[in-house]
C-alpha cells in the first residue's frame, strides 16, 4: 500500500482502508468505516454475552461438586418461582452462616435436597440438637424439600416438634408450614448437575433466554444510536438496530447453553491452576475492584474464587461463542468457497474481537459500576459493562487515525522546546488519550475530523510545554481535548430510543423477508423429486 504524502491522507487513507469480510457475512472487526454502527453495535452485545455467560459458567462450577445437585436445585426452584410471576432470588452466594438460601415473596427459605425426607430434615440441627435457621424475629425459616420427599419430611419435623426441638414451635400440625414443597425431585436435581441431561439443557436454556435478550437489546440500541449519528433514517436505524439484535441474540443464546453445560464437565478442574495463578498475580485490591464491578462484594479467598471462575468462564464461552460465529466460515472452508489461509484468518479476527469485548467489558463493569449507579441507580453494573463493551469493541482506526494526524504536527512544535526523548513521551501521552475518548464519545469519521482540525488551529507548541510540566500529564491532555470532542457532541441530533413495539415490528419484517427469501431459492443442484411418478 502507498505511504500517503500527508496527515490528512493518511487519516483519511486509514478510516477507509477494508479488509475482508468473514464468509457469514459480518465485517471482520477493525475493519474501516462501512458497517460502523452494526458492527460496534453487536461487539458491544457479544460482550454482554459472554459476561453474561461466564456469570452462568461460574454458578454451575457448583454443581460440579458433592453437593452440586443442592445448588442445582437452588437455583433451578428459582426460575421456576420466577416463570410463575413471584418475586424470587437466591441469596446463599453470600455464605453467612445459617442464612437463607432463597428468599420468594420475602419468605426466608433455606433448601435442603438429601436422600431422603428424614435427612434433609437431619441436616436442619447442630450437632447440639439446636435448630439452626431462624430469621431475624426468631421464627423458623422454611425447609424446602425435594417434591417428592415433602411428606417424610413433614412427618419427620412433627417428630422434631414434638420432641421440642423448633424454637416457639409447639403443635406438630406447624410441620407442613415449615416445610416447603420443592418444585423438582431428588433425581431431576442430581440429573440438572449432569452434563448432557434433558433437565440441565432445559434450565440452561430458559436461563440463556434471558441473557440472550439482553445481549440483543444492548446491540439493537447502540445500532440504532450510531446509525442515527451517521445520517440514517430513523426507520433505517431501527431496521439495523433491529437485525444486529436478531444476530446478536441467537448467538448469545447458543453460546450461553454450550457455555454452561461445559462448565459441568473436568474441563472446569483442568482451567482452574491457570486462572487461579492470574488471580494472584493481580493483589487483592484489584481483585475486589474487579468482582465489585459484577455485582459482587466480596473479598479476601472469596473474592479470588468468584473472579478465577468467571475467567474460566470467559474462557470457555468465548471459546464457544467463537465456534459458534465462525460455523459459516468453517461449513465454506470444507466446501471450498474459501482457503483454508483465509479460514484461519478470520477465525483469528473473531477470536480477537471476541476477546478484546470480552475484556472491554470486565474492566468497564469495574470502573461503570461505580459512575452507573449514581447515573442509573440499579443499573450501575450493567452500564458498566455496555460501556466497556462498547470501548474495548470499537475500532481503533479512527482514534489511531486522529491522533496520528495530531501528532505529527506536535512533533513538529514540540522538537523546538524538548529534547527528542520527552517529545516522543509527550506525543505517545497525547495519541492515547485522544484515541481513548475519540472511542468512548463514538465519534463518526466526520466528527472526528472535526475535532482534529480544531485541535491542528490551536497553539499546540505552548499547550504541549504546559503538558510536560504538568504532573499529571494524561489529565492534562484529556483536559485539552474534552472540549473539542464536548463542542462536536453538542452539534449532534436528540437521540430518542426507539420504543420495543419499533424495533419488535422492525425484527418481524426481517424474519418475514428471510422466510420469503428461503421459499423463492431454487433446489439445490442435483435433487431429486419426492413426488411419485405416473
Amino acid at each position: 500500500m502507498t505511504e500517503p504524502k500527508n496527515s490528512d491522507d493518511r487519516t483519511k487513507a486509514l478510516l477507509s482502508d477494508q479488509d475482508t469480510e468473514s464468509q457469514n457475512g459480518t465485517p471482520a472487526p477493525g475493519t474501516g468505516w462501512t458497517h460502523r454502527p452494526q458492527r460496534e453495535g453487536e461487539e458491544a452485545g457479544r460482550a454482554i454475552g459472554v459476561t453474561g455467560s461466564a456469570k452462568n459458567y461460574a454458578q454451575n462450577v457448583k454443581n460440579g461438586g458433592d453437593r452440586g445437585h443442592g445448588f442445582a436445585a437452588e437455583q433451578r426452584n428459582n426460575q421456576l418461582d420466577r416463570l410463575s410471576g413471584k418475586d424470587a432470588r437466591v441469596v446463599g452466594d453470600d455464605n453467612a452462616k445459617n442464612g437463607p438460601d432463597r428468599i420468594v415473596n420475602g419468605t426466608w427459605i433455606q433448601s435442603k435436597y438429601c436422600s431422603s425426607g428424614s435427612k434433609c430434615i437431619q441436616q436442619c440441627f447442630d450437632d447440639q440438637g439446636r435448630f439452626r435457621y431462624l430469621t431475624p424475629d426468631g421464627r423458623p425459616m422454611e425447609i424446602e424439600v425435594p417434591a417428592d420427599m415433602y411428606d417424610s419430611a413433614v412427618q419427620a419435623m412433627k417428630d422434631r416438634i414434638q420432641n421440642g426441638k423448633i424454637p416457639g414451635v409447639t403443635d406438630p400440625a406447624e410441620a407442613s408450614k415449615i416445610v416447603r414443597k420443592g418444585t423438582i425431585t431428588y433425581a431431576q436435581a442430581r440429573r440438572i448437575a449432569k452434563f448432557g441431561s434433558i433437565e440441565g439443557l432445559k434450565y440452561d436454556s430458559v436461563r440463556g433466554v434471558k441473557l440472550a435478550a439482553g445481549a440483543a437489546g444492548m446491540s439493537a440500541l447502540v445500532t440504532t444510536f450510531l446509525s442515527v449519528c451517521d445520517g440514517d433514517s430513523p426507520g433505517m436505524a431501527v431496521r439495523q438496530g433491529a437485525s444486529a439484535g436478531l444476530r446478536v441474540g441467537g448467538v448469545a443464546w447458543l453460546s450461553s447453553v454450550g457455555a454452561a453445560q461445559l462448565g459441568r464437565t473436568s474441563l472446569e478442574k483442568g482451567l482452574r491452576p491457570t486462572t487461579d495463578a492470574v488471580v494472584k498475580k493481580l493483589g487483592p485490591k484489584a481483585v475486589r475492584f474487579i468482582v465489585k464491578g459484577t455485582g459482587k462484594n466480596l473479598s479476601g479467598a472469596a473474592a479470588n474464587s468468584h473472579l478465577s471462575k468467571l475467567m474460566r468462564g470467559n474462557v470457555v464461552t468465548g471459546a464457544v461463542t467463537v465456534a459458534v460465529l465462525s460455523t459459516g466460515d468453517v461449513v465454506n472452508a470444507f466446501r471450498g468457497r474459501v482457503s483454508v489461509a483465509q479460514l484461519f484468518k478470520n477465525l483469528t479476527v473473531t477470536t480477537a474481537s471476541v476477546a478484546g469485548g470480552t475484556g472491554g467489558a470486565m474492566a468497564g463493569a469495574a470502573a461503570g459500576a461505580a459512575l452507573g449507579t449514581i447515573l442509573f441507580p440499579g443499573g450501575g453494573t450493567v452500564l458498566g459493562f455496555g460501556i466497556g463493551a462498547i470501548f474495548a469493541g470499537a475500532s481503533a482506526l479512527l482514534g489511531g487515525a486522529a491522533a496520528g494526524t495530531v501528532s505529527q504536527k506536535a512533533s513538529k512544535a514540540m522538537m523546538d522546546v524538548l529534547i527528542e526523548d520527552d517529545a516522543k513521551k509527550m506525543i505517545a501521552i497525547l495519541e492515547k488519550v485522544l484515541a481513548e475518548e475519540v472511542q468512548i464519545a463514538l465519534l463518526n469519521q466526520k466528527e472526528c475530523n472535526q475535532v482534529v482540525d480544531t485541535l491542528q488551529k490551536k497553539d499546540l507548541s505552548s499547550a504541549l510545554r504546559k503538558m510536560h510540566a504538568d504532573p499529571n500529564r494524561s489529565g492534562f491532555a484529556r483536559e485539552l481535548i474534552t472540549p473539542f470532542i464536548d463542542a462536536v457532541l453538542a452539534k449532534r441530533p436528540k437521540f430518542t430510543p426507539p420504543s420495543d413495539e419499533e424495533f419488535l415490528s422492525a425484527a418481524v419484517k426481517l424474519l418475514e423477508e428471510a422466510a420469503d427469501e428461503e421459499t423463492q431459492r431454487p433446489p439445490a443442484t442435483g435433487s431429486t423429486s419426492t413426488q411419485p411418478s405416473g
